[in-house]
């Protein structure tokens, strides 16, 4: 049941995210396309059946004349050009080594490339085939002479490698050069399936047994020549010798020469003889390229001027020519069959294979055709099928044909006579899109009106009425349980009893059913957004086909699935034996056009058919094509990949096997190319780069990617690609692009950095610390100065009080008596009490902090001025501002100090504070006093802590203090903070 194969559909399926395909209107669904099998050329195909490719300079093959061409194991297909020029093909880029000269090539076992050249002979490992420099180069001397001038290569089966010079041939072995026959020049070599050594010299025809000549006495008589006119001799597997000479081709068999075509006229010089993997002998004339048949040489190119033959390992065929560029010459497995095999026209609209294995194609108005394997059978209205529009066909359990036309109903087959069905006899409608002969023996008609079943000589039709999405039915599909499925414009229905329900988990989109695979797999065609989209829904999930928009599906006895559609595919077995990521690609191989497949259209649904003998045929527009399964054999060999340029920024060049990018590298273009000489059109690659992509991003058709901002490091390219058959390489290959850092982005400089800093805070925290014990030692000295002005007051004032007081006492008290006297005693004691008891309130004073107090200094020089008995004014200049702490203490116990003195020694009648805040902080204390002695203004020696407190207070936050006084004006103490310590909180430390 279809219902099991789509559960979660609607979750599933997202319609945007799938790679859009160019869609197209259904009365001309799709394009087909397809590829030609890589294998041997087949000596039964005509020779006007080959794919031919001509690489000339419009596909950037750098030389008109090519004169050899060789493969490597990698792929690579290497060239000589223009006489010593070497080049390397990877299937679409040619490059040109323009350091590098060549005169011949061959591979050794080893895989290897060896290039003789005018002067010398170089081996080229392996390992440097992908890189543009030909690094590892070694070079190897022959013996002085004509014989550095070497001609030809070659490596026998038996890794013997054999050097044609101008003075001679030679065995090269344990990196010396031997010689081998007589002193002359060497053209060319070949070996015979015996081991013996074919050799061309300028002085006739050379056969070696090893080291023995073979003497072939009057050879050049019996062929009409002169010895020098011998140019190549090939000795084929069957032990036939083949002599390309001046005046044509000769073959020698059983001892007897035969000159073929037409031997001795002008213009027929053979120059080159080939045998390929199936034996068959390629000859390269004057006036064109050969095949040696049964029935003689058949020209298979007419005008080619061969120079040398060459089989790659997928036995393509290579032909280097003298000014007419590089030819490829491919088998053609897929055979279209078209008028000129007899059909009525090239528009097929359907195939079918019958039971027994006879072809049947509907023809575009041109009757219907029969293929018995060798030619067509046509039946039209001659034959009584009235209209020869032919859209569908089935075959019932009896063996009767059923044929749906295009305006005229359905035809039955029997016996040679046809019998219409149309509205006449209950038919829904006349135009028919498909057929399906059920298992229950009923014949199911989808049509343009509606659904019609024929069931025991009775019609019944189906309609939007009976449930169905609509009555335009695209295709009928029975399920291998039975069940009936139709696809239309609007969705997909499947019976259920007598009705028809619309199955929710397919968009209501038009929807074509495909067909089943054994796995329980059911595929769909659908239409979103004018775009065609392929899936296959299971139970668990749906599986959507990336590039595919397919209208059949046929599945073959080894589980490939083949889909036709655009273009042709086939899917290998196991492709959703799994879930796979979003970016995990199928393993399918696409069939094109460039590869031999006639293209065209498809009319309808039923384009595929496969007959027993392993054939699948295709119905197209151009024709019928026969796919020869037994010849589309399947490698799993894995395409070499490597790296052709790199940009970086504006300025490109030649990669190697490893990138590095300079210091702020914001643009890189990373061009790379899989290795595929017969089929590269069928390679797809994938790229990621390691720390930077997600997932893997498919590589556009000119393979490349491009990077912005890669991180400093070095990171992982990884690309892989599918082969010509479509199987991917799961891993791929991995190549190294380091981004390289700025200095400052390097891991020395942040370690250098990270220490830095560390020290940094190191010294910080250093610093720190010495400033608070720096701040701590002065809070300590300012502690221990206070203590010591209170001491030395104390001292001088209330202890000196305290000790007259008891002097005075003690005088008393030694003569009691004396009332007098003791009154007068205690008046004194009086006196001094209170002079001590105001010079301990003044030493208290003096020891309050402003930062008890507000932050306004006149009014904490108000209040300590409170027990002044001289007349005080003050004046302030400006609005008072936030002072530091510190700062703001200071300037108060400068100003309180100043004002005490005023107060206690100067004898004045009027003290002036003036406090100024402006750009800097200004405190002026005057008064009219006597002032002070000029020895202490200037020398600060007065006895107290005084002016040399008031001047180390000033000096410790950076103020100016100065003191102006004379007996006739009195003293002026002035004290300027600077605005940036007075005001600023954070630039003052103690």
């Amino acid at each position: 049941m279809l219902a099991n194969h789509t559960h979660g559909l609607d979750s599933a399926v997202n319609v945007n995210s799938i790679e859009k395909i160019r869609g197209v209107v259904l009365a001309s669904l799709f394009v087909f396309l397809s590829v030609v099998p890589v294998c041997a050329l087949d000596p039964n195909q005509s020779s006007s059946s080959f794919l031919r490719t001509h690489f000339t300079a419009d596909e950037g093959l750098p030389a008109a004349v090519i004169d050899q061409a060789v493969q490597t194991k990698d792929g690579f297909l290497w060239l000589i050009g223009n006489g010593n020029s070497l080049l390397r093909f990877d299937g679409k880029n040619f490059f040109y080594f323009d350091k590098q000269r060549a005169t011949t090539l061959a591979v050794s076992p080893d895989g290897d490339l060896w290039i003789g050249t005018t002067e010398e002979l170089i081996r080229i490992p392996s390992s440097s085939f992908n890189q543009s420099t030909l690094p590892g180069l070694v070079s190897y001397h022959p013996v002085p002479g004509k014989a550095t001038h070497i001609q030809r290569l070659l490596f026998s089966r038996s890794g013997v490698l054999w050097v044609g010079t101008a003075d001679g041939l030679f065995r090269f072995e344990r990196d010396q050069f031997v010689a081998v026959g007589p002193r002359v020049s060497t053209s060319q070599i070949e070996e015979a399936p015996d081991g013996n050594l074919l050799v061309s010299t300028a002085e006739g025809f050379l056969e070696f047994a090893g080291s023995e000549l073979v003497p072939h006495p009057g050879l050049a008589a019996q062929l009409g020549i002169k010895d020098s006119e011998i140019f190549d001799v090939r000795r084929d597997s069957r032990g036939n010798t083949w002599y390309c000479t001046l005046k044509g081709l000769a073959r020698e068999a059983n001892g007897q020469i035969e000159k073929l075509g037409n031997y001795g006229r002008v213009g027929q010089s053979a120059f080159r003889a080939h045998e390929d993997a199936q034996g068959t002998i390629w000859i390269g004339k004057e006036d064109g390229l050969f095949r040696a048949s049964p029935a003689g040489l058949e020209l298979v190119a007419a005008g080619i001027p061969v120079r040398s033959l060459y089989s790659d390992r997928d036995d393509n065929l290579w032909v280097s020519t003298n000014g007419d560029g590089l030819y490829r010459f491919k088998d053609r497995a897929i055979r279209m069959f078209t008028k000129e095999d007899g059909l009525p026209n090239n528009v097929i609209n359907t195939v079918f294979a019958a039971h027994d294995g006879t072809i049947w194609a509907g023809m575009n108005c041109g009757g219907l055709a029969r293929f018995d394997g060798t030619h067509f059978q046509i039946y039209n209205e001659k034959n009584g099928l009235v209209n020869s529009c032919v859209f569908a066909i089935a075959e019932d359990s009896n063996r009767d044909l059923w044929i749906g036309t295009w305006g005229a109903g359905a035809y039955r087959y029997h016996n040679g006579t046809f019998t219409q069905f149309s509205k006449s006899q209950g038919m829904a409608d006349e135009l028919i899109t498909s057929i399906i002969a059920a298992r229950d023996g009923s014949i199911w008609f989808g049509t343009r009106g509606g659904l019609s079943r024929l069931k025991n000589g009775q019609f019944r039709n189906y309609t939007k009425a009976d449930g169905l999405s609509s009555d335009g039915i695209l295709r009928v599909f029975e399920d291998r349980a039975g069940n009936i499925w139709a696809g239309s414009r609007h969705g997909l229905d499947h019976l259920v009893g007598d009705r028809f329900e619309n199955l929710a988990s397919v968009p209501k989109s038009l929807v074509v059913p495909l067909g089943e695979d054994r796995d329980g797999g059911f595929f769909i065609m659908l239409e979103s957004d004018s775009e065609w989209l392929t899936y296959r829904l299971d139970k668990d999930r749906s599986d959507p086909i990336k590039g595919i928009a397919a209208i059949t599906l046929i599945e073959t006895e080894n589980g490939e699935l083949w889909l036709g559609g655009n273009p042709y595919v086939r899917l290998q077995p196991g492709n959703f034996a799994d879930a796979r990521p979003r970016d995990e690609p199928h393993d399918m191989e696409g069939f094109w056009t460039v590869d031999g497949l006639a293209g065209g259209a498809a009319n309808t649904s039923n384009c595929l058919a496969l007959t027993p003998d392993g054939k699948l045929w295709g119905a197209t527009t151009n024709g019928l094509a026969m796919f020869d399964l037994r010849r589309l054999a399947v490698t799993n060999a894995k395409p070499s990949i490597y790296l052709t340029d790199i940009t970086i920024g504006r300025n490109s060049q030649r990669a190697g096997s490893e990138i590095i990018l300079p210091p702020g590298t914001h643009h890189t273009e990373i061009h790379f190319a899989p290795v595929e000489i017969s089929a590269p059109d069928k390679i797809r690659l994938q790229y990621r780069l390691d720390g930077v992509d997600s997932e893997w991003l498919d590589a556009p058709d000119n393979p490349h990617a491009i990077y912005s901002n890669i991180p400093v490091g070095t990171h992982a390219l990884h690309i892989r690609a599918c082969n010509r058959n479509g199987i991917w390489d799961r891993q791929g290959v991995v190549f190294s692009i380091t981004q390289q850092p700025y200095f400052y982005q390097t891991r020395w400089f942040v370690a250098a950095m990270v220490a830095l800093g560390a020290l940094l805070v190191f010294l910080i925290y250093r610093l720190r610390v010495a400033q608070i014990s720096r701040m701590l030692s002065a809070r300590f000295d300012e502690r221990l100065a206070e203590r010591t002005r209170v001491a030395r007051e104390l001292h001088d004032t209330l202890l000196q009080t305290v000790q007259g007081s008891r002097m005075v006492a003690d005088h008393a008290l030694k003569n009691p008596a004396d009332h007098t006297r003791m009154v007068r005693s205690m008046e004194q004691l009086s006196t001094w009490l209170a002079q001590a008891s105001e010079e301990g309130r003044a030493a208290l004073q003096s020891l309050r902090s402003s930062t008890t107090e507000t932050n306004d200094l006149a009014e904490a020089f108000r209040r300590a001025s409170d027990e002044c008995s001289i007349e005080m004014s003050f004046l302030v200049n400006g609005d008072a501002r936030e002072m530091h702490p510190v700062v703001r203490d200071e300037v108060y116990k400068v100003g309180y100090e100043a004002i005490r003195n005023a107060c206690a020694h100067s004898g004045a009648g009027k003290v002036e504070v003036t406090l100024e805040y402006a750009h800097d902080l200004t405190l002026r204390i005057s008064d009219n006093g006597i002032g002070i002695e000029s020895e202490v203004v200037e020398k600060g020696k007065d006895g107290h802590f005084g002016l040399r407190g008031m001047r180390e207070r000033a000096e410790r936050i950076g103020a100016r203090f100065t003191l102006v006084s004379s007996s006739n004006s009195g003293t002026v103490i002035t004290l300027v903070v600077p605005g940036r310590v007075a005001f600023h909180t954070g630039g003052f430390s103690a």
